[in-house]
């Protein structure tokens, strides 16, 4: 009913307030089995609970213990639906999820196995800063691996990174990093656009030089 819709929405915003900036309460949180129940709100129709139930699961996998029941309870699977929305708000704290539970292996796999690379590669062309932001964190977490980061390229990552990254007013702290680290999984194509590979690139027998990209 909407109005245990509401409800969820009052309590998923007092667990932001309480769990923001406070271990102790996000653990609290977590003792009282309420991770799955804030991973249910995730698809809710009220965008403040969505949002709200995001962002308190990011503050709970601040803790690295947290972080992996999180994930063992599927929040991949869950936060796919959230990317697609149209809401600037459930986006930004999705993609900011996205960055703090997928530094683990397992649930960049997940990530990529339910579709969710796709509607977080498209939030990358939002006109919203904090949305592009936290999407460009995103995308630098998870490609963290050869498949995903194969997986983003194939989705168009690096020329929309590129793009935004001529762009003073677009690009952030994260988005040159986001590109380099994609980069990283392609030492060929790296040094083509870069014309220089970092000291932590090892080339294989199978590089070859692509040659100077054109402008």
């Amino acid at each position: 009913s909407s109005d245990n819709e509401e409800v969820k929405e009052a309590a998923a915003t007092a667990l932001v307030n309480l769990t923001t900036a406070h271990s102790g309460n996000a653990s609290a949180v977590a003792e009282a089995d309420g991770i799955e129940p804030l991973i249910s709100v995730l698809s809710s129709k009220r965008d403040g609970a969505v949002a709200s139930a995001a962002t308190v699961l990011t503050n709970l996998a601040m803790q690295e213990p947290l972080r992996l029941s999180i994930q063992s309870h599927g929040v991949m699977s869950a936060i796919v639906e959230p990317l697609h929305s149209s809401n600037s708000l459930v986006q930004s704290t999705a993609a900011l999820m996205v960055a703090a539970v997928g530094c683990d292996s397992d649930a960049r796999a997940e990530l990529r196995n339910t579709g969710g690379l796709e509607p977080l590669i498209k939030l990358l062309h939002s006109r919203n800063d904090e949305v592009r932001r936290n999407a460009c964190w995103a995308v630098m977490v998870c490609a963290s691996d050869e498949p995903t980061a194969a997986e983003m390229t194939r989705l168009g990552a690096l020329d929309i990174l590129e793009e935004i990254n001529l762009s003073i007013g677009r690009k952030n702290n994260f988005s040159e990093v986001a590109l380099d680290k994609i980069l990283d999984h392609n030492l060929p194509q790296k040094y083509s656009q870069m014309g220089y590979l970092g000291s932590n690139n090892i080339i294989s027998d199978g590089f070859y030089d692509y040659g100077k990209v054109k402008r």
